[in-house]
Order: structure tokens, then C-alpha cells, then sequence
């Protein structure tokens, strides 16, 4: 972790990386300047706020991250964010709600910032991939949801609940604007085409022009369709945007959802491009990044932000070498707010809905689905849930639920760990399961693999299905040998579930024995005085060593008589 890391790499930048990443840049810029207009209006504040997040953020973030491609500005998954954690408070686009916003980014940054330093980068984790998929799918089709109205230009009042909103549309369809949907649909219709001319055809700028013109020209804005309106020139004035304390902490939450699966969304991106350009990802530095963008960005009227996949993708395609790509793209944005804002006067607001409509659609991805079911059915299933609790509560609420439920599903299955029965395969003389392999077990030792750390939650279910595998055995059964190798940890109350297994085996006339007990493990059960109960116990470290062992103690008269003759020249050959 570094205070001023871009240090770094302005000392060895290569004078020949220059035009490649001022191209890159501009291009970038290109992409950033709509789309960051846009993803305002699913926050719920005015155009210009998308341009002050794309002003100086993506400056801070590419000179105090890690990554050298990543592109920092507004995304469509924190605008919802922001939008669903505000509308509970304030009428979106009110001076209030703007300001909430604003304050949102501070207390982002803030914690990504502390969560760098205290190096929590590891939390990240906690969010499975599962959880991801449902609930970007979701916000996809949520994010295009919120977009019909000015696509259709017809008023819909805001909700934290999506299912309101599709209730609302269905509403207000009757008064649908035709000339505001043919203005969406032409812009469709360019973003399309120019994806298909090239993958990095400036579709969204060319129909923000196009559209502009149409409306200036046609006096559309006069026959209902709405557009952005006069923008004011320059980038406000480092500023204390404050809200009220009982609203703040009503923030800390949301303020965490987002800072968190805006930071994920980043990381991913982070990920994905380090391994093409063989970069080191540095994890914390890159909250610090993120979150100093964050808290920048408030002081200057940004709501807040995280790394983009479509302009980062844009980068590394373009040639951007280095972080300076994203320093110049942030600086074109400030060049088109001191002398350009006039430019977006007749800029529909269909056209920024198209855009932002035809950014996420391609998030929406129901193989994701099938894929993860075929996988595992559980992570299919948190992926579901996650999915459909976006849309039965907020989606903030959802993300919530979806972590719960993976980390619910995987203590109950840690809960009911394999406890396998082991017998040695005389093809391969490797130890299998004898269950699954159908290989017979010898009489006189159970042979058990505990597949799972012993603790709290599954230690009395280990030890009751223990002791119902050596109720089953026929008379003559003289040993209980645990191979311990998968056991990587074992709590207080794993001790004394242990020590209660010990007492009932030896009752029995039984002795139990361990193989391939790993230090931490060994420690505790020395520590806790188990070993000492043991007696003559064998802790060896290879069951092969505790077989060979256990078997110079067997009768092996009673074995011939109930072994098969293979089986026992096969407990003969480990002697």
C-alpha cells in the first residue's frame, strides 16, 4: 500500500506510450460523456451530476489505484443503488435528493478508504459469485425498467419497490408520447447499427448528436419530448454538501451495500484485464483508489462511482498503456464542461434512457442461470433467490438476503459432513471409499475419513454417525482407526465431542486410533489434555504405517474365516 503509488509508474513511463494513451483517452471520453449522463437519470439526479462523477473521479481513482487500465466513472449498477437508497427520503431530482446523493459518495469513499488501510480487502469474498449473478441480472432488467418512462415519455412516480414501478407503467402506457418513442427507437436503431459497423463505433455519442439535431431542427422539444435542457458551464466549486444527522445514519447502510458492490463490480473488471496484461492486482490499494475517487468526487458535486466494463474494455482494445489513459479521458470531461455544456441543450431524454437501455441489456444472461444449477443445485438456487428478492424487495435488501442464504446453505452443509467408510482397492492399492467402490472392509478395523473440520456446529453429528457405523458391525470389530488428513481445524467443542466418543468406544471393548492428524489439530488435542487420554493410542502420520500397525495385533484366524482371500492377502501385503 502506497500514499502516492502513481509515483511509481510516471518514473518509468515510456515516452511512446503517450499517443496511445491520449487516444485512448479521447475515445474513452467519447463513451463516458453520454453514458455518464445517462446513468444520473437512473440515480435520480439531473445530467450534470453524470459529468461531475466523470470529471474528476476517474483522475483520482487511475493515479491512486493499482490497476493501469481500469476506468472509473458513474455505472449503471451504483446509480440503482443510489436511487433505491434514496427514494425512501426525497422526490428524485429535488435539491434534497441531490444533496443525499452527493453525500453518499463521501460516506462510499470513506469507508473503501478505511476498508484499504485496515487492509479488509478480504470481506470482498463473503459476496459469492452466485449472489452476483442473480442480482446483476436483476438490476439489469430493473435499470431498463426505470428507463421506459422517457423512453415512453410518460410520468411514473418513483418507488423503492420495483414491482410499484412496473405497476405504474402499466398504468400511464395510454399516454405514451410517439414522437419521444420514435426518438428512442431511432436511438436504438443507431446504437445497433454502429455496434455492428465496429465494436467500438461511438454509437451512443453519435446518437446523442443525431437525435440533438433532429429535435433542434423538427422543434420537437415543443410536441412533449422532453430534453436535457441548459446545463450550467464549468465544474462547481469544492463544496460541504451536508444532510441531516438522523439521515446519515439512515445512510450507513446503503452507504456499505454500495461501497461494497461497487468495489466488486471494480474488482472484477480489475481481475479480468490484469491477467491479459499480466499486471499484479493489488486489492487494497485499489479500495484506497476507488474510495479516494469517491470522497474527491464529493467535494465536487459527484454522486457515487466504480469501474466500468464497457470503458475499460474500451481501453484495453484502443491500446491504453498505462493509468494516464484514464487521466486524460477524466480531463476531455472537464474540457466539455467549461466549454461545451451548451452543446446538450436539445439532447433528448430518450436518447440517454437508449442508452443506458442498451448498455445493461446484454447483463441479462438466463444461461448464467442454467449453468450454475447443472453445477451445483445450491449455488443455482442462491442465485435465484437473490434474483427474485430484488424485485419482491429493494435491491439492496436482495443482496443482503442472497449472502445470508449462501452463507446459511453452506453451514448446513459443513453441518452434515461425509464421514466415509475407507478399504484399500487391490487394483489401484490406494485407500477408496467402500461404499461407492463396493470393496469389502475388514471385521476387525473400521477404517473412517472425517471429510470436514470438526467444530461446533457439526462435531455432534460427526460422532453420532461415528457411532451408528460401529453399532452396524458384526461381532469382532476391534478397532476404530480415524484418518484425520482433512481436518484442518477442531474446536473446544470438537474436543469434547471427541472425548465423549472415546469414553463410548471404549466401553464397547473398543480402542480408537488416528492416522494423518495435522499440527494445528495436534495442538489443541494436546492442549486440551485429549492425547493424554488416548493411552496407547497410535497418532501416526500415514495410515498405511497405523494399518501395518493395528494388523500385528489382529486374529488372523478369525480374519481368514471371515475375510475373502483376496481381502486378506491384501492386509497380509501391508505387513
Amino acid at each position: 500500500m502506497q500514499f502516492l503509488p502513481f509515483i511509481a509508474w510516471l518514473k518509468n513511463y515510456k515516452k511512446g506510450y503517450l499517443v496511445r494513451d491520449l487516444i485512448a483517452g479521447i475515445t474513452i471520453a467519447v463513451v463516458l460523456i453520454p453514458q455518464s449522463m445517462s446513468y444520473a437519470m437512473i440515480a435520480g439526479i439531473p445530467p450534470v451530476y453524470g459529468l461531475y462523477a466523470a470529471a474528476l473521479p476517474p483522475i483520482i481513482a487511475a493515479l491512486w489505484g493499482r490497476s493501469s487500465l481500469l476506468a472509473t466513472g458513474p455505472v449503471a449498477m451504483v446509480s440503482l443503488l443510489v436511487f433505491t437508497s434514496i427514494i425512501p427520503f426525497e422526490k428524485p431530482g429535488s435539491p434534497e435528493f441531490i444533496s443525499i446523493a452527493i453525500m453518499l459518495a463521501l460516506m462510499v469513499g470513506v469507508i473503501q478508504i478505511l476498508m484499504g488501510v485496515f487492509k479488509l480487502g478480504f470481506l470482498m469474498r463473503f459476496v459469492s459469485h452466485p449472489v452476483i449473478v442473480g442480482f446483476t441480472n436483476a438490476a439489469a432488467i430493473i435499470i431498463a425498467a426505470t428507463q421506459v418512462k422517457h423512453i415512453l415519455g410518460i410520468e411514473v412516480k418513483g418507488s423503492e419497490f420495483i414491482f410499484q414501478l412496473f405497476l405504474e407503467i402499466g398504468r400511464n402506457l395510454a399516454d405514451t408520447n410517439p414522437y419521444t418513442l420514435g426518438v428512442g427507437i431511432l436511438s436504438f436503431i443507431i446504437i445497433i447499427a454502429g455496434k455492428k459497423i465496429h465494436e467500438n463505433f461511438p454509437g451512443a455519442m453519435v446518437a446523442s448528436v443525431a437525435t440533438g439535431a433532429l429535435v433542434y431542427l423538427a422543434g420537437l422539444n415543443d410536441l412533449g419530448v422532453k430534453i436535457v435542457g441548459e446545463i450550467p458551464a464549468g465544474l462547481p466549486s469544492p463544496t460541504l454538501t451536508l444532510v441531516g444527522f438522523e439521515t446519515a445514519a439512515r445512510l450507513v447502510g446503503p452507504a456499505l451495500v454500495i461501497a461494497i458492490i461497487g468495489f466488486m463490480e471494480a474488482l472484477a473488471i480489475t481481475k479480468t484485464v490484469s491477467k491479459k496484461i499480466h499486471e499484479k492486482v493489488d486489492v487494497n490499494q485499489e479500495l484506497i483508489g476507488q474510495g479516494a475517487a469517491n470522497a474527491v468526487g464529493y467535494l465536487f458535486g459527484a454522486y457515487p462511482v466504480s469501474g466500468s466494463f464497457s470503458r475499460t474494455a474500451v481501453n484495453l482494445q484502443i491500446g491504453g498503456k498505462t493509468a494516464l489513459s484514464n487521466v486524460f479521458s477524466g480531463l476531455a470531461v472537464i474540457i466539455t464542461l467549461i466549454f461545451f455544456t451548451s452543446a446538450f441543450y436539445y439532447l433528448p431524454n430518450a436518447t440517454l434512457a437508449a442508452i443506458v437501455m442498451s448498455a445493461v441489456i446484454g447483463l441479462v444472461k438466463h444461461t448464467q442461470f442454467i449453468k450454475l444449477y447443472k453445477t451445483n443445485k445450491t449455488d443455482g438456487a442462491v442465485a435465484l433467490i437473490t434474483f427474485a428478492f430484488a424485485f419482491i424487495t429493494k435491491p439492496d435488501y436482495a443482496i443482503f438476503i442472497g449472502i445470508a442464504v449462501s452463507l446459511i446453505l453452506f453451514l448446513w452443509a459443513s453441518m452434515s459432513p461425509r464421514v466415509v467408510v475407507l478399504a484399500r482397492n487391490p487394483k489401484t492399492e490406494i485407500f477408496e471409499n467402500a461404499e461407492t467402490s463396493h470393496l469389502p472392509t475388514c471385521p476387525q478395523i473400521l477404517f473412517v475419513r472425517l471429510d470436514s473440520s470438526i467444530y461446533f456446529a457439526n462435531a455432534e453429528y460427526i460422532t453420532e454417525d461415528l457411532l451408528k457405523k460401529i453399532s452396524e458391525r458384526a461381532n469382532g470389530l476391534k478397532y476404530v482407526l480415524l484418518d484425520m488428513e482433512a481436518v484442518n481445524h477442531i474446536d473446544a467443542t470438537g474436543v469434547d465431542e471427541l472425548t465423549s466418543l472415546l469414553t463410548e468406544i471404549k466401553a464397547r471393548g473398543l480402542e480408537l486410533h488416528f492416522a494423518n492428524i495435522k499440527q494445528p489439530v495436534k495442538e489443541v488435542l494436546t492442549n486440551s489434555t485429549f492425547i493424554k487420554l488416548l493411552e496407547h493410542t497410535c497418532c501416526l502420520d500415514s495410515k498405511g504405517d497405523s494399518i501395518a500397525m493395528l494388523f500385528e495385533t489382529l486374529d488372523h484366524d478369525f480374519c481368514k474365516n471371515r475375510c475373502p482371500h483376496q481381502v486378506f492377502e491384501e492386509c497380509a501385503a501391508v505387513k
